[in-house]
């Protein structure tokens, strides 16, 4: 994955207001004006984030206390929704991504607090059996446009087989990636598809279910299970 500027600097961002209408919060997230991978919100993870929001105006309850761990966080918009819905979320990426997100976290650390969510910022390379994150237990994954490098992919789905095996109770993954035209990504979503459902049962999850006005054809959203 490629590296990004590890310092902050107010004139190279720009904040994003996101509504959470379930609780009537309004998350500021901070994003970049230019930059790689990320640096920006992008729709995958939106779709994400409302489809919680979604099944918790059925379910208040669905994250109210539990624990969630997202990967490849980005600037955090599903984790930070999770928490401000209730969970107790651990948001992970590369070490040099971490200063950007734990900015975000406390901007919205109030608003969290308030629905009695919990957030923190935690270093995870894809891959790193040793890690200490990966002998936690959790309820739920989430993660939103993960599927981007060639290189990635295998680390990912080795870092999803060890959050499900070390603990005696699976937790649920929601995935959510846009698919994109070029042949390379094509290529790409392919071989990751064929590998996931080699370890873990998957299941697309019909528009129809999800946000009203938070969902796109282009938007694949899956719910997975370890097989």
């Amino acid at each position: 994955m490629s590296h990004r500027r590890s310092s902050v600097q107010s004139n190279d961002m720009f904040p994003r207001e996101i509504d959470i209408e379930i609780c009537l919060k309004t998350l500021k997230i901070y994003q970049k004006m230019e930059g790689d991978v990320n640096c920006v919100v992008w729709d995958a993870s939106l779709v994400l984030a409302k489809y919680l929001e979604t099944i918790c105006q059925k379910k208040p309850d669905f994250l109210s206390g539990i624990k969630v761990l997202e990967l490849g966080s980005g600037l955090g918009v599903v984790g930070l929704t999770a928490a401000t819905l209730g969970a107790q979320v651990t948001l992970t990426d590369l070490p040099e991504a971490l200063p950007l997100l734990r900015l975000n976290i406390n901007e919205n650390k109030s608003k969290i607090a308030s629905m009695g969510g919990y957030a923190i910022a935690e270093s995870l390379v894809w891959g790193d059996s040793g890690s200490e994150i990966l002998k936690e237990e959790f309820d739920m994954i989430v993660l939103a446009d993960c599927v981007y490098y060639e290189e990635a992919v295998m680390p990912l789905i080795q870092t999803l087989q060890c959050l499900n095996n070390t603990i005696t109770k699976k937790p649920i993954i929601y995935l959510t990636q846009e698919l994109r035209d070029s042949d390379t990504q094509k290529r790409l979503w392919e071989t990751f598809y064929e590998k996931l459902t080699e370890f873990f049962y998957v299941d697309k999850i019909p528009e129809e279910q999800q946000h009203a006005n938070y969902r796109s054809s282009d938007i694949v959203l899956l719910r997975i299970n370890k097989k």
